[in-house]
């Protein structure tokens, strides 16, 4: 009956999103815990390992990640800054500069051992602070969030993204009851005035649902527009997710191979 409807298509689209809305939160901060692990054990810092916040939004979760990400960076621009101060210029560049390849990086951190031993106190910590202070990590999701200020997609709450066919069958009989009841004046309401009257309920998922609803009173049109606000979401988000993911992944897999390469020596 759903799919004679047009509702399928829809769902299909509103239950991908949602899944590929939450990897990409959970991604953020699996990146996030896993720089926070190598900065603990090689800079001697205390950050706390963080877990996603499943009742919050979306938003306050990507927040809450970019203030984590700042206090980080807080302490590697004091790093790098020390380091700077302490080696070459000429050194200091090819450190800062981007990883062309990891034999290059291994013979800068050897020619770093062998002329700064003793000089800084972390070999392997002065590399990865630098490192980091020229990824400018808190930016690029910083970044992300502000292109999705105005998308009601983030108001979701994390625990609702997990959709499947049950949760939205519960909606849709609101959805169709909120649909038939919009009057003319519904139809001017102001995205504020709609998110006051839903404070009432604990669904952020029918918050999200009503915000979408202005101005349609077709049930598919409701699904189709909140797809459309996710899959947006995910698109913004992407991108720069994957790219902090594998700028981790690449810190993460050269300590090991240049820790090896300095027992050598």
């Amino acid at each position: 009956m759903l799919s004679r409807l047009g509702f399928e298509s829809e769902k299909e689209r509103l239950l991908r999103a949602s899944q590929d809305l939450y990897d990409l939160v959970c991604m953020y901060i699996s990146s996030t815990n896993t720089i926070f692990r190598i900065l603990n054990e090689h800079l001697g810092t205390n950050f706390p390992i963080i877990s996603v916040k499943e009742n919050f939004s979306v938003k306050e979760n990507l927040q809450l990640l970019v203030n984590a990400l700042k206090e980080m960076q807080v302490i590697v621009e004091t790093k790098d800054k020390d380091v700077q101060e302490k080696i070459s210029h000429s050194l200091y560049a090819k450190i800062a500069g981007p990883i062309t390849s990891l034999q290059d990086k291994i013979a800068t951190v050897k020619d770093l051992y062998e002329n700064y031993k003793g000089v800084l106190e972390s070999i392997m910590g002065a590399l990865i602070a630098v490192t980091l202070k020229h990824g400018k990590l808190p930016d690029t999701v910083e970044s992300a969030i502000h292109q999705l200020l105005n998308s009601p997609a983030l108001c979701l709450q994390v625990s609702e993204i997990l959709m499947d066919y049950a949760d939205i069958a519960e909606i849709l009989p609101q959805i169709e009851a909120l649909s038939t009841t919009k009057g003319s004046s519904s139809s001017r309401d102001t995205p504020e005035k709609v998110k006051s009257r839903s404070q009432s309920s604990s669904s952020s998922l029918l918050t999200f649902i009503e915000l979408v609803l202005r101005g349609h009173k077709s049930v598919k049109k409701s699904l189709k527009i909140a797809a459309d606000y996710l899959e947006e979401a995910v698109r913004v988000l992407r991108a720069p997710c994957e790219a902090f993911h594998s700028f981790v992944k690449m810190v993460e897999a050269f300590i090991p191979l240049i820790t090896d390469k300095l027992q050598e020596t």
